[in-house]
């Protein structure tokens, strides 16, 4: 067997997608308390996908506290501001959503893990429809 040997840099690498605008589904959202900071969060597994039909999983964390755009964002997207605008969201209100977001790649400070994609907004402007969005994840003749 022949190959082209990789550093495990280069693998990792490899699997990252570039920063850009993708469409995503929410396969899973639990209501979590933050390890770091003791305050409730909603933890979210997000599947995003590609124009070519390829799709990975990644994990959001939505806290009041921080990034506060992108939970006003991502309740606007998902069509439950009017519950974010009354000061409260479940885990559950998020499951089965779908929209756009934007990608980007987080690096490890301490270099002792590799890079990573990760979710830095979800697209408000120019929003799909969310009906038209899952009709089209589940549309075999849509590229995504």
């Amino acid at each position: 067997m022949k190959f082209v040997p990789k550093t495990e840099k280069q693998i990792a690498e490899a699997g990252l997608w570039e920063k850009g605008k993708y469409p995503f589904e929410i396969l899973e959202a639990t209501d979590e308390v933050s390890k770091n900071s003791g305050k409730e969060m909603i933890k979210l597994k997000v599947k995003i996908f590609k124009d070519s039909g390829a799709s990975q999983n990644i994990f959001d964390y939505l806290l009041p506290d921080t990034m506060e755009y992108k939970l006003r964002h991502i309740a606007e997207v998902c069509g439950i501001l009017a519950d974010y605008e009354k000061g409260g969201l479940e885990a559950y209100q998020f499951i089965g959503k779908t929209g756009y977001c934007k990608i980007g790649i987080s690096k490890d400070k301490s270099g002792a893990y590799p890079d990573k994609n990760s979710i830095s907004d979800y697209v408000v402007d120019g929003k799909a429809d969310p009906k038209t969005v899952a009709e089209a994840l589940n549309d075999d003749s849509v590229p995504f």
